[in-house]
C-alpha cells in the first residue's frame, strides 16, 4: 500500500504546478538584482606618487607642539576643567591664527 500511496503522492505533486499556472493571479513584473562578482585590475601607485602623498599629508598635519596643545585642550574639556564650547572656541581661534601666520610667512 505504501507504493501506491507514494505513487499517488508523486502524481499529485506533478499536477500541482500545472494547476497553479492556470489559476495564477495577474502580477506586476518586479526587477531584481542578482549577485555577480567582477574583478578589476587597479594599478598600484609608483614610489614617486607615494612619496608625494606622504609629503602632502605631513604638511597638512599640525606640528608636535600644536598636537600637544590640542591634546591638552581636549583633556581639559574631557575632565570638565573648562567647558567644551570654550575649548572649541580656543581651538578654532588658535587654528585660525596659525593659518594666518602661515599665509603671511608664505607671502614674504
Amino acid at each position: 500500500m505504501s507504493s501506491t500511496t507514494s505513487s499517488s503522492t508523486a502524481h499529485r505533486t506533478r499536477r500541482q504546478p500545472a494547476s497553479k499556472s492556470r489559476h495564477q493571479a495577474p502580477g506586476i513584473p518586479v526587477p531584481y538584482v542578482t549577485a555577480e562578482l567582477h574583478t578589476a585590475r587597479i594599478p598600484l601607485p609608483g614610489g614617486e606618487n607615494v612619496a608625494s602623498a606622504v609629503d602632502t599629508v605631513r604638511h597638512q598635519l599640525p606640528s608636535r607642539d600644536q598636537l600637544l596643545f590640542y591634546g591638552g585642550l581636549t583633556a581639559a574639556a574631557a575632565f570638565s576643567v573648562i567647558e567644551w564650547p570654550v575649548a572649541a572656541a580656543i581651538g578654532i581661534g588658535n587654528a585660525l591664527v596659525q593659518r594666518s601666520v602661515h599665509k603671511e610667512a608664505g607671502e614674504d
